[in-house]
């Protein structure tokens, strides 16, 4: 009860609009506590957090590209796996929320498996031997613990009935999330605390050696899915000699035990035993390329126990996409969400070269098969048309301030610009006109034919919806004139006049890989400006960038941002040194630590023999920006 003093102070505040303490808010509104749970600072409301009371919204996804379409056509539901950028809190959110049309009635109440391993909370850096690619967890207490928190309770929201989660987790944070989940999925749901051990890595010498990790599995409900036939594995020697007589009329070997009643029964030879919940399963061979993936062999077991073929399994903390991986070799769908460039490309890279990879029941060999259909979308963007009803002089209007076009129409050459950018003429894609194509090389043709040599070594701008561009890379070169593409990422604007927004800080050093932001509300994709060049040096190929800059809007940035220029705005670079005019392939990655500069300018020097024909760079600011750039050796 509040007392008269607290009363009045409430009346006045909601009087003035102002908004109430935190501590009022759950007097006013109490919660039923459980039997116990975990209290600490900055714990949200159930019911809060799924009002959006955080600060975060649903956000509708962008569709980016759609691979091995060809080779393999989606399903009659027109399914297709995905891969996902953006904030995993948006995301549970977007499918909690069920209105995407990507998602709608397909995804919320479907999952069947989540397997998460999140960053733990540590301090600890991982590294392969080279020192490269590694993940950093910077979490710490209260904060991870809510931040991890609020994402198994929408987790729980989306998981089929007859679902179940893993959360794979070590020493340092596991018993904290063991409480929240009892908390989220009723302690009466814990099926196993699994540990992983792995006997292999470093020795110590001043305390017991640390070989495992913990793995929570929760049901959502009694009524689970659980493959005891998958989870059988052989007797060992020493369990057999227990069976010493033998049942002539089953022919069937047997010992005489005793049940919970006293009762003396027999238990008879099967060809297997249910696993332990102890598993001894070694490092991944591959770990040295990876450095947090987890063995394919430990997620075979939790996906193939725990689901069956064409059911759904998701990762929204999915670093390598190993848990993609593995699902696709099963049989099963997958969706995967990651906020980390880097972990975007990696998961990509796995799925398109998945073929050439081991197969799960053999030691030699390859698996030798593509991937089923699977998209790749960002977060936070869909059409813009469609969402503003925009006849298309609002939208010329509108994508004039999203990019900084003076609308000034001009004819040069016969050919009518929209307007100017920085002195550059300008082209709006008008998707009404061109119902039936794309901005493609016959577009370009057409300009290039009225400008001949009127615009030689200048630029035109082209602004154009991302899935009506025909182009990857961010500019392509005809007759001496740049055309850049300034894609419109189909963002909904509605929502983003009414809240702040924050996008996804991206790291700059292999050490802040896990130590992403969170996203808050929307933000449009800003492409960075690159300075920059390709040539052979003897036997190296040597990529020079002489010039970075990021075009994130100022008031989009913190007070520290603000302060930064030029090369302090880039992330990482990635590069397809092998580019095949279709898929960038991640070859490699350089964070900005891993980047010398000299005389201001940083050189990546590459083995000649190493890159192809075509080479693709993919230059990513620390707000996430891309610019991509192709090269023709």
């Amino acid at each position: 009860m509040l007392s008269k003093a607290e009363r009045d102070y409430v009346i006045d505040l909601l009087e003035r609009g102002e908004e109430l303490p935190e501590d009022f808010k759950y007097k006013l509104f109490p919660v039923t506590h459980r039997e116990y749970e975990l209290a600490y600072a900055g714990k949200m409301r159930r019911e809060d957090l799924l009002a959006d009371e955080d600060g975060s919204f649903p956000v509708p996804l962008q569709m980016d590209r759609v691979y091995q379409e060809a080779e393999a056509p989606a399903g009659e539901d027109g399914w297709r796996n995905l891969i996902v950028f953006g904030d995993n809190l948006q995301f549970l959110k977007t499918i909690y929320q069920n209105e995407d049309p990507i998602l709608k009635d397909r995804v919320k109440g479907k999952v069947k498996l989540i397997y998460i391993d999140p960053p733990f909370a540590t301090t600890d850096e991982f590294k392969n031997r080279d020192g490269a690619k590694a993940y950093n967890d910077k979490r710490l207490g209260a904060e991870f613990i809510e931040f991890l928190r609020r994402r198994l309770i929408l987790a729980r929201e989306i998981l089929a009935d007859d679902g179940a989660i893993f959360v794979h987790l070590d020493q340092k944070m596991g018993h904290y999330i063991k409480v929240v989940m009892d908390e989220i999925f009723g302690k009466n749901n814990l099926r196993n605390e699994i540990v992983w051990f792995y006997p292999s890595g470093g020795d110590q010498t001043q305390y017991f050696q640390r070989k495992h990790d913990i793995i929570l599995y929760y049901a959502k409900s009694g009524n689970y899915y659980f493959d005891a036939q998958a989870a059988l594995v052989p007797y060992t020697a020493k369990q057999r000699e227990r069976f010493k007589e033998y049942d002539g009329e089953t022919r069937r070997w047997f010992y005489w035990n005793v049940n919970p009643r006293g009762e003396r029964v027999r238990t008879y030879l099967k060809s297997g035993i249910i696993d332990y919940d102890v598993w001894n399963i070694g490092i991944d061979a591959s770990k040295n390329k990876y450095p947090t993936q987890k063995p394919e062999q430990l997620l075979k077991k939790i996906i193939e126990t725990t689901t069956r073929p064409g059911d759904l399994v998701m990762d929204f903390f999915h670093g390598s996409g190993r848990t993609g991986e593995v699902a696709e070799k099963l049989g099963r769908r997958w969706i995967l969400c990651d906020a980390g460039k880097f972990a975007y490309f990696t998961a990509q890279k796995r799925m398109l070269t998945i073929a050439s990879s081991k197969p799960l029941n053999r030691k030699s060999g390859k698996y030798g098969k593509a991937a089923r259909p699977f998209a790749t979308c960002t977060l936070g963007s869909y059409d813009l048309k469609a969402a503003l009803g925009m006849e298309f002089n609002k939208y010329r209007q509108f994508v004039s301030g999203l990019f900084g076009i003076d609308l000034e129409e001009q004819i040069i050459g016969g050919y009518p610009f929209d307007g100017t950018k920085d002195g550059d003429p300008v082209v709006i894609f008008d998707y009404n006109q061109y119902r039936e194509s794309n901005v493609d090389d016959t577009f370009l043709a057409d300009i290039g034919t009225h400008l001949g040599s009127r615009l030689a070594g200048g630029r035109v701008y082209i602004v154009v919806p991302y899935t009506r561009l025909d182009f990857i890379a961010d500019y392509e070169e005809r007759g001496g004139v740049r055309y850049y593409f300034l894609k419109i990422p189909y963002q909904t604007i509605k929502e983003l006049h009414q809240t702040d927004f924050r996008k996804v800080r991206q790291p700059r050093s292999k050490n802040e890989v896990n130590a992403l932001d969170e996203s808050i509300g929307f933000s449009f994709n800003r492409t960075p400006a690159v300075e920059s060049a390709l040539e052979r040096e003897g036997d190296q190929v040597v990529l020079t960038i002489r010039g970075f800059s990021s075009q994130e809007l100022r008031s989009g940035r913190t007070a520290e941002e603000k302060k930064l220029t030029g090369f302090e705005l880039l992330s990482a670079v990635f590069l397809d040194t092998h580019y095949n005019g279709r898929e960038f392939i991640m070859t490699h990655a350089f964070f900005l630590d891993e980047l010398k500069q000299e005389n201001g300018a940083i050189r990546i020097s590459l083995d000649a023999a190493a890159v192809g024909d075509e080479l693709m760079a993919v230059y990513t600011d620390i707000f996430g920006n891309d610019l991509t750039e192709r090269f023709t050796l």
